[in-house]
């Protein structure tokens, strides 16, 4: 006969076991064994950020920097959350953002680390290849983060991503977000299988307009993956169904795409297939079906110009001229002045960063952003000449489902409620690090003025969800065009190399296909060393073992970290809670029989 006080004292035992198992282990910095995909919580950690260490020889770091247009691959060891991967190959990236940063006084280069590049067998966790980007244009530091997590939450397949502190050598680089590349290894953890073709469309062909039934006219097509067997993709016949009127559900993921075209809408992002550059996204083929991939957020929430267009409220006489400004303030003056040369010798340059024009400054609310029609949703082209999104929307039934995804987009994504608790769990979590950040591009202040406020980003996912609930209700009807307006500051390289700015009624439809604006180039900032204070004192890395000290918001402890739990641990915790219920049962069952 089992004596009541055993039975108790095993219940004890299990009860102790299951709590040392839930809250004890996670906690005391014990790696369980890794998953094959284990790199988006071990790297991609969205509660900490992530600490990324280069080891590079100084000639070689020195060259990279100096001629950092050549995007040239250099040996580094990587250092990532403490654990070390030698001998991986890492360059600078960035198509006009990597120019406009040469051609100025900065060398914060986005980078691109590789680490099976020398050894195929390599990898972090499972991954193989990470960006880190440079907030370049974003002086809110969150458009790219926070458009990614509504992607996610809309149930898109999306690159990991987080913020990350980057040293070099020892000295701080600043703060970056590392960003999942969108390669065979994404492709296998997000498909099941990355045999298929990968295609990054910039250039001739991006548009999907149909050329011929040649795969090699659309030459900007970029093919990423399978090259060897092109001849088995189904890319022309999707091409030809979007563009003739065919079966497209016999080649794309409609539902996939129609929920990628809404939240792309929302958030008013159009350096993208919506704009006039038609780039920026991703196609993947697999078995005949293509799927869109989304990419490069950094001009998302109408950073890039929303074009030209009226809104008109209940189809009533006032009209509201969307101003097409956007929310980019013109960088410098023509002919590549500086900015202490330009209008009157006054230098535009605030606190402990510097403004590099083009969305980082200005009215992030701006009227043609926030009205950005959601009816005929391009700037600076027409529906016609996007033939996947024309496709699409042309259908009742598809467009229909569309205004279903901006509606549940405008009531429980991109709401203010949202965007505010995303905007201030990043703002408790980075600004220690954006205040020591030494080579930032903007200030400390404009970064805070994005978590709330007038000019903030749930401001501006109020005023835009208000929009487009209005838009779908038929109450506002916003009159498009297919040209941008405005000063958009855009810019361009003359034969020489150097930064040419276009006039402010310069239309982007006269760009030419190959022309990539994303950005413009910075402003000077104070000549401080790297590591130091803006009064030149030194500043301590922000991390675990050294958080800066006297900055707004600082402690003598990191940021707290999100513990990762592996999928034994899950089933481990699972069972002792089973059979904690099942003791709990017998106990019950035991004292009721009297014994």
């Amino acid at each position: 006969m089992i004596k009541t006080r055993i039975v108790y004292l095993c219940m004890t035992i299990l009860l102790l076991l299951f709590v040392v198992i839930y809250a004890v282990l996670p906690n005391v910095g014990i790696e369980t064994k890794n998953s094959e995909f284990s790199y988006e919580n071990l790297v991609f950690n969205k509660n900490k950020v992530t600490t990324v260490d280069i080891e590079i020889a100084e000639e070689d770091w020195a060259d990279m920097l100096e001629n950092a247009a050549a995007e040239e691959l250099k040996q580094a060891d990587i250092t990532v959350n403490g654990k070390k991967i030698e001998n991986v190959a890492i360059r600078t990236k960035g198509n006009l953002t990597l120019q406009s940063v040469v051609n100025s006084d900065s060398d914060r280069y986005s980078l691109k680390i590789d680490f099976d590049y020398y050894d195929d067998t390599q990898s972090l966790y499972g991954l193989k290849k990470i960006n880190l980007n440079n907030n370049y244009s974003d002086s809110t530091l969150m458009r790219e983060y926070i458009s990614y997590e509504l992607m996610e939450q809309m149930g898109l397949p999306t690159p990991a991503h987080s913020y990350m502190y980057v040293t070099v050598n020892g000295e701080e680089r600043g703060l970056f977000l590392g960003v999942e590349a969108v390669d065979e290894t994404f492709l296998a953890n997000n498909y099941g299988s990355n045999d298929g073709f990968l295609f990054k469309p910039d250039g001739i062909g991006s548009d999907l307009k149909y050329i011929s039934d040649d795969i090699a006219d659309y030459t900007g097509i970029g093919l990423k993956t399978n090259e060897g067997n092109i001849d088995q993709s189904k890319l022309v016949e999707m091409v030809d169904a979007i563009n003739n009127g065919g079966d497209i559900e016999k080649f794309i993921d409609v539902d996939e795409m129609l929920r990628y075209f809404a939240v792309n809408t929302a958030l008013v992002n159009l350096d993208s297939y919506q704009g006039n550059l038609k780039h920026n996204y991703y196609l993947y083929e697999q078995n005949g079906m293509f799927s869109i991939i989304p990419w490069d957020y950094n001009m998302s929430f109408g950073g890039f110009g929303a074009g030209g267009g009226r809104g008109k409220m209940g189809g009533g006489d006032g009209q509201n001229p969307a101003n097409a400004s956007t929310n980019m303030q013109r960088p410098f003056a023509q002919n590549n002045e500086r900015p202490d040369q330009a209008d009157g010798g006054d230098k535009q340059q605030q606190g402990d960063g510097f403004n590099i024009g083009m969305g980082m400054s200005g009215n992030l609310l701006d009227e043609s952003a926030i009205n950005f029609s959601v009816e005929t949703p391009v700037s600076g082209t027409t529906l016609e000449e996007r033939p996947l999104l024309n496709a699409l929307l042309a259908n009742e039934a598809y467009r229909a489902k569309y205004e279903e995804y901006l509606e549940e987009l405008a009531t429980t994504y991109l709401t203010e409620d949202n965007v505010q608790a995303i905007t201030k769990k990043v703002a408790v979590l980075i600004t220690t690090y954006v205040e020591a950040d030494p080579t930032k591009f903007s200030t400390t202040e404009q970064f805070l003025e994005a978590v709330e406020g007038e000019n903030s980003l749930p401001e501006f996912a109020k005023q835009r969800s208000e929009s487009i609930l209005k838009q779908l209700s038929g109450e506002l009807f916003v009159e498009t065009s297919t040209t941008t307006q405005g000063n958009m500051g855009m810019q361009n390289l003359n034969e020489n190399g150097e930064m040419n700015f276009m006039p402010d009624n310069f239309d982007p439809s006269q760009l030419p296909e190959d022309f990539d604006p994303s950005e413009s180039p910075p402003f000077n900032r104070e000549e401080n060393g790297p590591g130091e204070r803006q009064n030149g004192e030194p500043m301590q890395r922000p991390d675990g073992n050294g958080p800066p000290m006297g900055m707004p918001g600082s402690t003598d402890e990191a940021p707290n970290q999100a513990t990762v739990i592996d999928k034994n641990t899950v089933l481990t915790i699972v069972a002792s809670l089973v059979v904690l219920i099942l003791a709990i049962f017998f106990v019950f069952k035991f004292k009721r029989r009297g014994r």
